[in-house]
């Protein structure tokens, strides 16, 4: 009975070793097709097909150490900081006495350092006050950065005028877009507005290029650009009102204070 026994349990561990060593080739494969992925990516956009397959050696093969690390250098160039971190940290589990682990614990630091920053920039999102208590939505694609008012004109954009009536508000609304790139704090971009009816005379479109700052603490927004004023005069007529001109009355240089509405 003994001898039988021992016979089984052998069979059972010569079983279990032939499913691991399975297991590792089958894992080492994925590893190989994922470093195949990073020689064929021609930007780190396109590592996230060498993401798939060292994820796939890790589901395969947990104790595949290469796998974790290769896994988490490209989880890093891709931006996920919070997956590389662990999956570093499943490397040094696996590989504590590693000759690059106190390069590897040094890389977490980063990361997490990395992830404050861009917790930071996500917290960008949402809705801000500018100038005359124009309402603007702003919008986050990575170092991408997009201003939006959809708003009425007012005093700094025309001055419109009816004969016999005098100034009148303008009705028709307009869109004001900062298209902004984000380096650090400093800011730089475009800005543009569509061109607008007051009343019978067409305001041209404006724009220009902008600078500006990003002050995380006050959340706050400081842009410099260029704006046009214009002045347009409408005169009444009997059969049809018509516009009689429109001319620029200004264009100066703005320092414009953005600050974020709290939800």
């Amino acid at each position: 009975m003994r001898t039988l026994l021992k016979a089984v349990c052998l069979a059972s561990l010569l079983s279990t070793l032939s499913i691991a060593d399975d297991r590792m080739e089958e894992g080492r494969r994925y590893l190989i097709r994922g470093i195949a992925a990073i020689e064929m990516a021609k930007s780190d956009k396109e590592l996230s097909g060498a993401a798939e397959q060292f994820a796939k050696a890790t589901q395969v093969a947990p104790e595949l150490s290469a796998a974790w690390y290769n896994l988490g250098s490209v989880q890093t160039k891709l931006g996920r900081y919070k997956e590389a971190m662990h999956s570093y940290q499943r490397y040094l589990e696996l590989s504590p006495k590693a000759e690059d682990a106190p390069k590897i614990r040094d890389e977490i630091i980063k990361l997490e350092y990395r992830m404050e920053q861009a917790a930071k920039v996500t917290s960008l999102a949402g809705i801000w006050t500018g100038h005359n208590g124009w309402t603007y939505t702003l919008e986050m694609s990575g170092n991408h950065l997009k201003l939006t008012s959809d708003r009425r004109p007012d005093d700094d954009d025309v001055i419109s005028t009816y004969t016999l009536v005098g100034k009148v508000p303008v009705s028709e609304r307009l869109t004001d877009i900062f298209d902004l790139e984000m380096s650090g704090v400093d800011l730089s971009g475009k800005w543009s507005r569509n061109g607008f009816q007051a009343d019978k005379c067409t305001i041209p479109p404006d724009g220009g290029s902008v600078t500006g700052e990003i002050f995380y603490d006050q959340n706050k927004i400081v842009l410099r650009y260029t704006r046009t004023k214009y002045s347009a005069a409408t005169q009444v007529n009997v059969f049809d009102d018509f516009c009689i001109n429109v001319k620029v009355t200004d264009r100066k240089s703005v320092e414009e204070t953005f600050v974020k509405q709290v939800q």
